[in-house]
Formats: C-alpha cells, sequence, structure tokens
C-alpha cells in the first residue's frame, strides 16, 4: 500500500482524522483484494500471465544463446522473433483483458475496438449511466473507489465520530468516488442507501468460470461494473428485496445477497467464493502457496464462515477489529519508505521484497524499462524503480544506484548461507533461483517488433 503524503502524519502520535481515513479508505482496496473473486482473479491473473511469459522465455536461451531482454531484442533468428512476439502479445492481451474490467479505456466503448484475439465481438465493455453532469461510462474503478469512500466516510462518521455534514462533505471530491453511489440512490431510493456497499462488494464477486467469456452475457457477469449495473436495476425493479439493515441484518444476509444474484441469473456468494477457496487449496497441496496466498486463504475460509465479512464494517465495531487485527496491510509505503505495521516474519519479508524485484524485472522483460535504465540499457532492481528508498540498505548508503550494466556483474555480490538467508543484492537473488548468470543478460531496450 502505498501512501502518498508526509511520513509523519501516518504515526499514532501525530495522525489526523484525515490520514486515518486514507490509512482506513487504501485497507479497503486491501480487503476488496482478500475477500472477493474479482481481487484473487486480478492479482492471479498476473502471476500466470508473468510467470508462463518467464517460463517460455527461459527456453528460448538454448536456442538464441543465453538470456536477451527485453522480448523484442529476442531476435537471433526469425522463428525466434516471432514467438518472443507471440510472448509478449499473450501477456499484452491478457493485460488489456483485465485493464478493460477495470477501467475505461479511451477511444474504446466496445470490445471490438480493444483489437484482442480472443474476443471479437462488439459487446459494450461498460454499461452508461446518466448523472447529473450527463451520460457517462461506469467502470469498475468507480465501483471500488465508491465502496471505498462509503466506507470511508461511513467510519469517519460513525467510528470517529466524525459530524455527518463534515464526513459526507464533497468538496473538491472527484465523481470516482461518488458517481456509483449517486447513481445507486437515484435508481433504488435514499432509504436503499446503506445497502449500497453490499451490492458493490457482490458486483466484485465474480467467477472465473469460464476463463474467456463467450457471450455478452458472461461478460457482464465477469465484469464488476456490469454486475453493479445489473444488480442495482434488479433491486430497483423489486423494491420488496431491500433488506432490513437494523438489528440482526448479518442473518438475513446471505439470502438476501443470494436471491438478488440469482435475479440476475449470477452465481451464488457461497458457490465463489468456495471456488476461490479450492484454487488455493489445490495450489497448497502443489507446489505451495506463498505467505501473501495464505492471507487470502485465510481470508476466503472466514467469508465462507461469515458471508458479510469485510462488506461494511464501520457497522459493526467487532468486525472492525477483527479485520484490521488479523488481516491488517502487512506493510505500507509512505514517502517513499517502507513502514512495516506489525511484525513480520522472515517469509513475508522475502515475499515482499520478491515481488519488487520480480514486477520490476518483468516490466524490463516486456520493454517498460524506467527512463534512466534504458538509455544506459540497464537492469534495476524493484526498490529503484518503484521509488522504495529505504529498501535497500547499500542504496541508502550509496553503495548502489539501484541499476546496473549486467556485463558488470552485481554491483554488491550476494550470497546466501545454508537457512536461505541472503546477504548483499537481495535483487541477485531473483537471478540466482531462476538459474540466471546476471553477467550473460544481453540488453538492448532499443529492439522492437515488426508490426
Amino acid at each position: 500500500m502505498r501512501l502518498f503524503d508526509k511520513a509523519e502524519k501516518f504515526t499514532a502520535e501525530t495522525a489526523t482524522a484525515g490520514s486515518v481515513l486514507t490509512y482506513f479508505h487504501e485497507h479497503v482496496h486491501y480487503f476488496q483484494t482478500l475477500f472477493t473473486g474479482y481481487g484473487h482473479i486480478q492479482w492471479s491473473s498476473y502471476r500466470q500471465a508473468s510467470g508462463f511469459t518467464l517460463r517460455k522465455w527461459k527456453e528460448l536461451w538454448p536456442i538464441m544463446g543465453g538470456p536477451r531482454i527485453p522480448l523484442a531484442n529476442c531476435n537471433t533468428r526469425l522463428d525466434v522473433h516471432q514467438y518472443a512476439h507471440y510472448l509478449y502479445l499473450v501477456f499484452a492481451e491478457q493485460n488489456k483483458i483485465s485493464q478493460a474490467r477495470f477501467i475505461t479505456i479511451p477511444g474504446a466503448k466496445t470490445m471490438d475496438a480493444l483489437k484482442l484475439t480472443l474476443i471479437k465481438q462488439s459487446w459494450r465493455i461498460n454499461p452508461e449511466i446518466a448523472t447529473a453532469q450527463g451520460t457517462r461510462e461506469l467502470c469498475t474503478k468507480d465501483i471500488l473507489e465508491g465502496h471505498a469512500f462509503f466506507l470511508e466516510r461511513s467510519f469517519g462518521n460513525q467510528i470517529l465520530a466524525i459530524p455527518p455534514d463534515v464526513a459526507w462533505d464533497r468538496s473538491e471530491v472527484p465523481d470516482v468516488y461518488t458517481a456509483a453511489y449517486d447513481w445507486f440512490v437515484e435508481r433504488c431510493g435514499e432509504s436503499a442507501r446503506e445497502l449500497f456497499p453490499i451490492l458493490c462488494d457482490l458486483s466484485l464477486q465474480v467467477s472465473w468460470e469460464p476463463l474467456i467469456p463467450s457471450t455478452f452475457e458472461e461478460w457482464q457477469a465477469s465484469n464488476p461494473s456490469w454486475r453493479f449495473y445489473s444488480l442495482t436495476e434488479a433491486l430497483a425493479a423489486a423494491p420488496e428485496l431491500i433488506m432490513d439493515m437494523e438489528g440482526g441484518w448479518q442473518e438475513r444476509y446471505l439470502a438476501f445477497c443470494d436471491q438478488l444474484l440469482e435475479t440476475c441469473q449470477f452465481k451464488g456468494l457461497n458457490q465463489v467464493l468456495s471456488e476461490r477457496l479450492q484454487a488455493l487449496i489445490d495450489l497448497e497441496r502443489h507446489p505451495g502457496i506463498s505467505p501473501v496466498q495464505r492471507i487470502m486463504k485465510k481470508a476466503l475460509e472466514l467469508r465462507i464462515e461469515q458471508p458479510w465479512m469485510s462488506v461494511y464494517p464501520a457497522r459493526t465495531q467487532s468486525e472492525l477489529i477483527r479485520l484490521f487485527e488479523e488481516f491488517r496491510i502487512p506493510a505500507v509505503l509512505v514517502g517513499g519508505r517502507y513502514q512495516a505495521q506489525s511484525s513480520l516474519d522472515g517469509d513475508m519479508v522475502t515475499e515482499l521484497i520478491g515481488e519488487l524485484h520480480y514486477q520490476a524485472f518483468n516490466d524490463q522483460l516486456l520493454g517498460n524499462p524506467s527512463a534512466s535504465a534504458r538509455v544506459t540499457n540497464s537492469i534495476e532492481c524493484g526498490f529503484s524503480k518503484f521509488g522504495v528508498h529505504n529498501g535497500c540498505p547499500f542504496q541508502v548508503s550509496g553503495e548502489c544506484i539501484g541499476r546496473f550494466d549486467p556485463k558488470e556483474g552485481l554491483p554488491i555480490p550476494m550470497s546466501h548461507d545454508d537457512t536461505g538467508n541472503i546477504d548483499g543484492c537481495t535483487f541477485g537473488a531473483l537471478f540466482h533461483y531462476s538459474e540466471t548468470r546476471v553477467e550473460d543478460l544481453l540488453v538492448d531496450y532499443g529492439a522492437r517488433f515488426d508490426t
């Protein structure tokens, strides 16, 4: 999690109400990842696509005499270059589909405008809604931010005791935080406003079956923006379904959700949660799961047991406390510096660092280095590429700038003992465990694919 403000605003001693609300808002996004089908699928799809690309790239090494980056530089033979281009396009297609399920794409309102290989139909990517400012596309980012904003302001009012007129003040608030809510209330009425976070959550409970939609209805069921639109219209058409949020609303929660989902011909809540949990159980058996995946598995187990968990925690203080005790973000990045949010075991630290380096290298393999790395045909570690200023002691001390000419080897030698403890350059561990000699990398960011 990255917080864009001064670090001193996020300490226990000097935190302001505004910084606490920001901190809570970003945790809602973390909970959206842990507790929803959409969050799990987005997290998994990147790793599957990037892992496939890396594996197939390594298979080219013997043919082209060693590792070459980016993929466009895999050009020792025409067939090698064509296959590398195929790998690039496979990842790009996966990324386009993910982006279409997240934001509005400038100049593209229908799927055929994305020029995909797997989906060529002219389905509308997102629904359109009427707002006070005119018609606009409703995208998944509107749902994610609208949910987080609603919970943030509810938290401010109900937990921090901020007066309602202050807590819900919209001065200078961009419409990405309010458009979905305003349209929901316009369609379903003010009396249904507290169901808004529930519909946001149900919108995010997407299935990964089928992997690629073959009909417009399957695309709608897989895209949270369309799901939110359909669920809202279904509730507006049948106001008798509106659930009373007073008293023991949790006891009525699952029945309400499944009735509304069934009305839209979407899969039931527990069916989707169980699909994602089973995927992690299967992965746990072989080849195993990481510390973050163990947290995701624990979140799904809790969500199946208590289906309302994380949806509207500001209404139930015990739920809020449990979420922050058991599912607090492991570390935040504020002012360019990592801050651990609790005591982290070695495996979690290793995964957090490894994830930064992995994403940085994958970006460079795909031909997306930083400007500084591009000019010098350098390899850049995750700390440098993503601006984590205190991540590496050698960058803090000035011994390393975070990027280097691979022909000269690692700027700080790496060593490790029998227990796996690493000394020196942690970026070097990425190459060590993938059986790559840094010195063998041939880098040319000027290489291009024929279009």
